[in-house]
């Protein structure tokens, strides 16, 4: 397949203003891709060369982009930065240039998917001795070949910042478009059941199609919260369309979306929503699944990050704790202090995750794994299992050692009983508590209410923290004008929409190094206009692409005209009041942020906490 096809729907993709509009483009695009091509064309959309869980990077900086196309262009680097400072965007300099060079030389190679796709892994895995050379030899050679267009999105690729701002479920939605009619075919019922419900008696065609197609697009998320492989998912689909489903199983080695939980104010309403239930000590750490076959074991973070690397000792105490040959658990890594046997806060925890001098940092800061549920042991599936069988079978698992341990819960139906757990685990320096239905199943990729956290609460204060997608950035005055940041636009995701709604603009709580921290990360990111996935009314001096996450604290959440989190028909939505930022949530995709169902939730739990307090 010509990369020539790809560049051209990235590049209408990108000019897209509505999400409907880049869900039919990239729908065109795999219609386009043969099989043999369909997972590089995924991983090209999602700006990356393989699965998030194999950690593959390009790793190129600007300085060496501008070398390449320099080299490939025919200009001086000084030529190409004196560009560079007009367009603001690597990508746009390359298509001006290149543009320029061809009107000359009309010398033209037909530059293939799988081309760029390996020049791309050599660039990856190139190390050693005059890597560098190489690296800008290897992009210069898909530039000398490249249509100006091509060229743009190849140097944005290289950098890191593809700026499509097509999420997971924006592809997930194109790949139920391909497959519609086949669906209708395989599942006549469904289609019959949504077209007779009377809901729907007065809805227009087009609304039946998107129903019958979000029925697909379901079974396509199923699959991809056991298999969070996207690219694997297309290329069965191209291949054997709808039945190539039914070969996607969960696997040692592949994450597995994890389940996340809902809140609740008081432990009386945990007790009325779902009874007696278990409660677990809830750890500040790293939430890691961890990967058992034989001797491999393999780490990965909520957001399928492979952290395996980075925890040596919980690689070693995997082998030896864990019993069976097969398995998949989850838990929660977090740095403790052996002297004073107490747990570090999640500030130092977090210095755990790094590239290098890691077993020098494992010895200074070790960490404990609670482990608090089990999803695979050997061939057998346990996740349709209720959690409390799932708990029985990981207690089996774990044998003796100092790594591994399992959570510290009770099972209670009793508020004053789970109450006096809060206490007790807060006082000892823990987050709080989360509340599990003893019945339920686990389930991948979803918020329910089967997991319910309880967290500290500050007087006077909104009960939780919340954890925001930057939308944007407001320029410095005064001492933060050397920063080139003085504040935040941010938002909330709504699932339904796939959208990031506006609810606050933040300015306090940063320090220097923060500002300048945050500059030099979303300067990367920057985009010409608002992104097709943003709603809002405000508009920042700079937008950027929302994949960054913060935490954030507030007073409280207050109705908003201005913001668009949970705008109803009136027009009033939610903000954040007197926000500020607390740190920088680097285990956080921006679509894995508060949802405005949350924001929605915790205004209501608020209210409720405040008319008990008036009483």
């Amino acid at each position: 397949m010509r990369f020539e096809i790809v560049a051209t729907a990235f590049d209408a993709i990108e000019k897209t203003t509505k999400r409907l509009d880049m869900t039919t483009q990239m729908a065109a695009l795999l219609k386009e891709t043969p099989a043999s091509d369909a997972r590089i064309v995924i991983y090209l959309t999602q700006g990356r060369l393989a699965p998030p869980y194999e950690n593959i990077e390009t790793g190129m900086g600007e300085k060496f982009v501008v070398q390449a196309i320099a080299k490939a262009a025919g200009y001086s680097k000084e030529e190409v930065d004196k560009r560079f400072k007009k367009t603001g965007d690597l990508g746009e300099t390359a298509f001006e240039l290149l543009s320029k060079k061809k009107q000359q030389a009309l010398v033209m190679q037909t530059l293939s998917v799988k081309k760029v796709h390996e020049n791309f892994m050599k660039l990856a895995k190139t190390t050693g001795e005059g890597t560098q050379d190489l690296k800008i030899k290897l992009l210069a050679e898909l530039l000398n070949f490249s249509t100006p267009t091509e060229a743009k999105f190849i140097i944005r690729f290289a950098l890191g910042s593809l700026r499509l701002g097509v999420g997971d479920p924006t592809i997930m939605d194109s790949m139920a478009r391909v497959h519609l009619e086949e669906f209708k075919k395989m599942h006549p019922a469904i289609v019959k059941a949504i077209q007779e419900d009377k809901k729907h008696e007065k809805k227009e065609e087009e609304e039946l199609e998107r129903k019958i197609q979000l029925k697909l697009r379901e079974q396509i998320e199923a699959k991809y919260n056991i298999h969070s492989d996207l690219g694997h998912i297309a290329e069965l689909l191209a291949e054997k369309g709808l039945k190539g489903l039914d070969a996607i199983e969960m696997e040692p080695g592949v994450p597995i979306r994890p389940t996340l939980a809902e809140r609740l104010p008081s432990s009386e309403e945990i007790v009325e929503k779902i009874g007696k239930c278990a409660v677990e000590a809830k750890y500040d750490g790293f939430r890691v699944q961890i990967h058992k076959h034989g001797k491999n074991v393999s780490i990965f973070s909520r957001n399928q990050e492979n952290m395996t690397d980075m925890f040596p000792e919980i690689v070693l105490a995997a082998q030896e704790q864990l019993d069976a040959e097969k398995c998949i658990v989850e838990g929660e890594a977090l740095a403790y202090n052996e002297k004073l046997q107490e747990f570090y806060p999640f500030q130092v925890t977090i210095q755990r995750k790094r590239k290098y001098d890691i077993d020098e940092k494992a010895k200074e800061l070790p960490l404990k794994l609670f482990l608090f549920d089990c999803l695979l042991i050997d061939k057998k599936n346990l996740m349709p299992l209720p959690f409390e069988e799932r708990r029985a079978h990981l207690k089996k698992l774990i044998t003796s050692g100092d790594t591994i341990e399992m959570t510290k819960s009770i099972i209670t139906d009793k508020p004053k009983e789970i109450d006096k757990f809060f206490n007790e685990n807060v006082s000892s320096g823990l987050e709080g508590i989360m509340c599990k239905d003893l019945k339920a199943p686990y389930i991948a990729g979803g918020r329910k209410y089967a997991w319910i956290k309880f967290k500290r609460s500050y007087k006077g204060e909104l009960q939780d923290t919340v954890d925001l997608a930057i939308l944007g950035y407001f320029k410095g005055k005064g001492k933060r004008t050397e920063f080139g940041l003085g504040g935040l636009l941010c938002g909330v995701y709504d699932e339904d929409a796939d959208e990031f709604k506006s609810i606050s603009k933040i300015g306090t709580g940063f320090s220097e190094q923060m500002l300048a921290d945050l500059d030099a990360l979303l300067s990367k990111h920057v985009v010409k206009h608002k992104p097709v996935r943003v709603d809002s009314e405000f508009e920042p001096q700079i937008w950027v692409e929302p994949i960054y996450v913060i935490e954030v604290r507030a007073d409280e959440i207050t109705q908003s005209p201005m913001h668009t989190a949970g705008r109803n028909k009136e027009g009033v939505g939610y903000a954040l009041r007197f926000p500020r930022i607390l740190k920088l949530r680097e285990d956080k995709k921006g679509d894995e942020c508060t949802t405005v169902k949350e924001i929605i939730t915790m205004y209501e739990n608020q209210k409720k906490v405040k008319i008990e307090d008036s009483q």
